[in-house]
């Protein structure tokens, strides 16, 4: 048997695995002074209506409420300067993370550590209920998407 085989690998040699792929990496400070890594990508700003609000799930009940945030772009979006506003006056600032192309984030209203696919608002209460609206607000202080919630 063990001839057999030292015969397939003569004729049949794996590939060559000594080169290997490591990608480039950038690093986030979000609020809570934490690193993540993320794969990098050129950062753009992205055009209007690009990002947005695919719901809130859960609201009213703070262990599970959390606001669902996609790129629906071609590009990668720097979320830094953008922000989550409740229309009662409560705004998030979203963290210095890039959003990759068809990537989303989920930015829970509890509190907890944030990594790149879920943020943390940190607090004490839920945030969200019937007929509340969350707007997605850009770099520039344009409002970008709104959601109601049912």
């Amino acid at each position: 048997m063990l001839t057999v085989l030292w015969f397939w690998q003569q004729r049949n040699p794996l590939p060559d695995t000594k080169a290997s792929f490591t990608p480039a990496v950038t690093q986030a400070v979000v609020p809570s002074q934490q690193v993540i890594e993320q794969p990098s990508e050129p950062s753009k700003a992205a055009p209007s209506g690009l990002l947005d609000i695919e719901g809130v799930f859960g609201a009213g009940d703070l262990n599970v409420e959390y606001v669902l945030i996609r790129n629906q772009s071609d590009v990668s979006v720097n979320l830094d300067g953008w922000s989550v506003a409740s229309s009662t006056g409560e705004v998030y600032a979203l963290p210095l993370l890039n959003l990759n192309k068809n990537g989303a984030v989920r930015l829970y209203s509890k509190h907890g550590t944030n990594t790149v696919i879920e943020l943390y608002w940190n607090s004490d209460q839920s945030l969200w209920a019937s007929g509340s609206q969350v707007n997605l607000i850009d770099q520039s202080g344009q409002q970008q998407a709104t959601w109601q919630v049912p």
